[in-house]
């Protein structure tokens, strides 16, 4: 699969933008998005600027990343993955 099929895969959920706590090997997302993703379009605001250089928490989508669980388990990008870890919503205690 080339690069413009890859991105093609992507619906502009947004989902994957929102910041995510690792705690003890599970992920769990937030309510906080990323600074950069705009909330009408769901679009990254500086995808095509180097991303991973302006925000350095931003992950490249490789298959090991993929694979730790970090995008909705209806995400295209992890359809077919067996077992796939999806996030878990956080809910802080009050």
């Amino acid at each position: 699969m080339n690069s413009e099929q890859w991105e093609a895969l992507c619906r502009r959920c947004g989902r994957c933008c929102y910041e995510k706590i690792d705690f003890e090997g599970e992920i769990y997302y937030t309510d906080e998005p990323c600074e950069y993703l705009d909330l009408k379009t769901r679009l990254c605001t500086i995808y095509d600027r180097r991303r991973h250089q302006i925000r350095s928490g931003c992950a490249s989508l490789t298959p090991e990343v993929l694979k730790m669980g970090a995008l909705p388990a209806d995400c295209p990008y992890v359809e077919g993955i067996e077992n796939y870890p999806a996030p878990h919503p956080f809910e802080e205690e009050e």
